[in-house]
């Protein structure tokens, strides 16, 4: 058998028969790949409430973890309680005032936020024109001393004023009324999302109260199945996942909500138009890394332009200084740590998985690139030392061949 298996018209044979296996594999998986779609998404809604449970547990799990120890120091502590009986009063306490933060601060959203948001934006579009005629007097005022520059703004205002009225006659009414009749004919979907967050939300809660042995169960499962060595590394990379992007959703969501509230506190005290819907706006667009203060910046001083003209300059002067203090105080007190690749990756990142994931990819695309450089670099690292290669980047700049002997790096002056 052994001299079977040697033989080299065998592997020969051997080799053959795999590729077939595989160009039909390949074909037979392009051929029914729209079968295979539709399959994974019924998947995916089959499961949808518990990967929505285990989002909310996920993201909800630090502040449990904050009102968990703060109970504990506060009360158990200092009682003659047993340590079963202590963890599972402050684990249902904590669960407890989690889940009221969070309903509360959701009821608050929809009672206040939205219909403030829903107001101004209706508002703003019932007042473009008068907008358009106060931008327009303001620019005249500008050019008072410029005839030319004057003549020509009042010969392509009337262009440029048709233009955005037909943008919005054209394209933005016709798209309210199109999402309207979307959301009327579409009321049982919007009752089965409804469904899918509220069950995600009681299995968020079950999550949370066991998570000890919903972890200790994975753990002994895998153990049983793969390698003591293979299980081993997935934890440790299931650790560090966890580090960079918890921390970084997490830190986001927080970073967002703080840069909310002082843009929020800054334009409501200069008396600035739209001070909600503007806060919002930047401090949404704000998680996007690079492009997010600009997505967010130009059409909040487009707003601004509009509605007060001279408070134009000092709130781009404001975008710029509260931008500066979100990336060296805010964002770095929040996250803790730093992604940790450079900026060239993170561009990359961000224009790779916001191309194939839209919005989610841009949020998500930074830490998710991060994991995988770090994989990668990892793995690249381990092999080089099993070579006894150097892992430093810097002693490969000037390298020209490597002594295939002895390891030694041959350089230029060399």
């Amino acid at each position: 058998m052994k001299k079977i298996i040697e033989d080299k018209y065998f592997k020969l044979g051997l080799t053959v028969f795999l590729i077939i296996v595989s160009c039909i594999t390949f074909y037979f998986i392009v051929e029914k790949v729209n079968y295979i779609i539709l399959g994974f998404k019924w998947i995916i809604k089959i499961f949808t409430p518990f990967i929505i449970g285990f989002t909310f547990a996920y993201l909800l799990n630090p502040l449990v973890i904050f009102f968990e120890d703060l109970f504990k120091n506060l009360f158990l502590n200092k009682s003659k309680l047993k340590e079963v009986t202590q963890h599972k009063i402050s684990r249902f306490s904590s669960i407890t005032i989690t889940c009221i933060v969070t309903i509360g601060l959701t009821v608050l959203l929809f009672s206040f936020v939205i219909p403030e948001l829903l107001t101004s934006i209706e508002t703003l579009v019932m007042n473009i024109p008068m907008y358009l005629e106060k931008t327009k007097n303001y620019l005249l005022g500008l050019l008072d001393n410029h005839d030319d520059l004057r003549n020509m703004f009042l010969n392509n205002y009337d262009a440029i004023n048709n233009y955005f009225v037909n943008i919005i006659n054209e394209t933005f009414l016709p798209k309210i009324e199109e999402w309207i009749t979307i959301v009327s004919n579409g009321l049982f979907g919007a009752v089965k999302v409804l469904f899918d967050v509220i069950m995600g939300f009681i299995i968020a809660i079950y999550f949370l109260y066991d998570k000890e042995i919903f972890k200790a169960q994975l753990k002994k499962t895998l153990y049983s199945i793969f390698n003591v060595k293979f299980v081993n590394k997935l934890i440790e990379n299931g650790r560090h996942t966890d580090q960079v992007f918890g921390n970084f959703i997490v830190g986001k969501i927080l970073e967002t909500f703080v840069f909310c509230l002082l843009s929020f506190i800054f334009l409501a005290i200069f008396g600035y138009p739209y001070a909600l819907l503007i806060s919002v706006i930047i401090g949404i667009t704000n998680i996007i890394p690079y492009f997010g203060p600009y997505i967010g910046g130009i059409p909040s001083a487009f707003l601004v332009l509009l509605q007060a003209p001279d408070k134009f300059w000092p709130f781009i002067i404001f975008l710029v200084v509260i931008q500066q203090i979100d990336n060296y105080v805010i964002g770095p007190f929040l996250t803790g740590t730093k992604i940790g690749i450079k900026s060239f990756w993170v561009l990359f990142a961000i224009m790779i998985f916001g191309g194939i994931f839209g919005l989610v990819g841009m949020l998500i695309g930074v830490p998710l690139f991060a994991l995988l450089y770090g994989y990668i670099t990892n793995r690249c690292n381990n092999r080089l030392v099993k070579k006894k290669l150097p892992t430093e980047t810097y002693k490969y700049d000037k390298l020209t061949k490597i002594n295939s002997e002895t390891n030694k790096i041959i350089t230029k002056e060399e």
